[in-house]
């Protein structure tokens, strides 16, 4: 058994943009001396950073453990997966420049009672890949286009190449 988590250098970033968002929104909340639709707005924006908060927050709290029967995300929103029970896997490429250099993925595990997604920031994120990616040539699940590409894009392809189409003429003579 292996136990993953988002290191604090991947989370540094995210707790500090949101934060200046509570600020900053919260601070204009309150300074306000009437109450007009920006209020609202700003209300809303400062709800919104503050879940943002919240939602690093559980990252940060969460530890993974993975082993041949499954995957665990331990922490505040718990869940459980058995390799068995997984119905549908996806693995989406997020880029964040044009020319998708750089980027990061981002691993979704779904079964009847709920779902476990972790992304490429967490610590050991490419042994949960290679676990995940035995998992789907031993269960032969059904993926998407755009996950099998991703999966050999992260060096684990899960599916055989085709081989392309013989362009050779058929010298049996039969048509």
């Amino acid at each position: 058994m292996t136990s993953h988590r988002y290191p604090m250098k991947t989370l540094r970033g995210d707790y500090i943009r949101g934060g200046i968002g509570v600020v900053v929104t919260g601070s204009l909340l309150v300074g306000a001396t009437t109450v007009t639709i920006f209020q609202y707005l700003l209300a809303a924006a400062a709800i919104l950073f503050a879940g943002f908060v919240l939602r690093t927050w559980l990252r940060h709290r969460t530890v993974f453990e993975l082993s041949e029967e499954g995957i665990w995300a331990n922490g505040p929103m718990g869940k459980a997966l058995r390799w068995p029970e997984i119905t549908e896997i996806g693995l989406r490429y997020f880029s964040t420049q044009r020319d998708r250099k750089n980027g990061w993925f981002q691993l979704t595990l779904k079964n009847p009672n709920g779902k476990v997604s972790v992304d490429s920031g967490l610590d050991g994120f490419e042994t949960v890949l290679e676990a995940t990616a035995s998992v789907i040539r031993i269960s032969q699940l059904e993926l998407s286009e755009s996950t099998a590409e991703n999966f050999a894009a992260a060096g684990f392809p899960v599916r055989a190449v085709a081989a392309p189409e013989s362009t050779q003429k058929d010298t049996t003579g039969e048509e």
